[in-house]
């Protein structure tokens, strides 16, 4: 926690009175004893908060009394009156001071599909090998996470608090909607499809991409330039939460990728293999068919190197 450090001396016990003022004036004209109004946060508790302050007091050295005393007057009066004018317009990061909230990751392994429900209600799905990081509670006017990999969310509505999802440098806001974001650290890209509701993917140096239902955003993680597609088929995209293995039109590495999350196997391809696209159901197939497919779609001929696979052919 922050400490006051511009306190320099211990406040005797006959200022105790004038300390008392000056905290209670703190949260008067912050307005923080009163009732939050709806949708306002309730979790801000000032009777801790003055306890807090009044502690960080007492703690501070005793040095030197009769001047310092007069100038630690003036200080204390000088911070409370700062504090209080910029106060009620910070509110959040005062609360992030006083009462920190508690970060959490939720991560799950190759081969692992996984959920979780977050503090307002949002839901969650994990694909493997991805992390989420996120607060234990929301606060202020955003609810921000972080996502290394792929999830599914189904975000619970608030007007008054926009949901933002951290994938590096992209970000991808909403109100209240469902849709899907791909990010693993090893694809070159990050990718957004929209089910329901309204989404506005953003890079840096690049205007904002609004999306819709059925609606697919491809973001380049290095040029930051975007792609996007109308008329995906999301249902058979974020099918993987229920267990589904479609993909349509996908290009061969991302395909091998989803593979190896969902099977924790890694497959290499020549690299004249990359440019094939192809589309399949793998649901409830095995890993060797489905190797025996791809490579029958990409014309090639796929070879077991222990747990891994590689494929070699001629291409598309």
């Amino acid at each position: 926690m922050r400490k006051f450090t511009f306190l320099r001396k211990k406040i005797q016990a006959k200022d105790r009175a004038l300390q008392e003022k000056l905290v209670h004036h703190y949260f008067d004209d912050l307005q923080l004893n009163q009732q939050p109004a709806a949708g306002e946060d309730a979790g801000f508790d000032s009777k801790e908060v003055y306890n807090r302050i009044i502690t960080h007091i007492d703690a501070m050295p005793v040095k030197r009394a009769g001047a310092g005393k007069k100038w630690m007057v003036a200080a204390s009066l000088f911070a409370v009156a700062s504090v209080a004018t910029l106060g009620f317009y910070n509110r959040a990061r005062i609360q992030d001071i006083v009462s920190p909230i508690a970060q959490k990751q939720f991560s799950t392994v190759n081969g692992q599909i996984a959920s979780l429900t977050l503090a307002d209600g949002t839901k969650v799905w994990l694909n493997g090998g991805s992390k989420l990081s996120y607060p234990e509670a929301f606060r202020g006017d955003k609810r921000e996470i972080t996502l290394t990999g792929e999830a599914f969310l189904e975000v619970a509505h608030d007007a008054t608090k926009a949901f933002i999802v951290h994938t590096g440098s992209i970000r991808t806001q909403v109100l209240g909607t469902s849709f899907n974001v791909k990010a693993y650290a090893e694809d070159g890209f990050v990718k957004v499809d929209v089910v329901t509701g309204k989404v506005g993917v953003v890079a840096a140096l690049a205007p904002t991409v609004f999306l819709t239902p059925a609606q697919e955003v491809t973001v380049d993680k290095k040029s930051h330039s975007a792609v996007t597609v109308k008329g995906i088929d999301v249902a058979a995209l974020s099918g993987w939460k229920d267990g589904d293995f479609i993909v349509k039109n996908m290009p061969l590495p991302e395909v091998l990728n989803a593979v190896k999350h969902r099977f924790n196997v890694l497959i290499k391809a020549d690299a004249n293999l990359t440019k094939c696209s192809i589309s399949a159901n793998f649901t409830n197939v095995s890993l060797q068919n489905i190797m025996r497919i791809i490579a029958k779609l990409v014309k090639g001929k796929v070879s077991a190197d222990g747990q891994d696979y590689q494929l070699k052919g001629k291409g598309c």
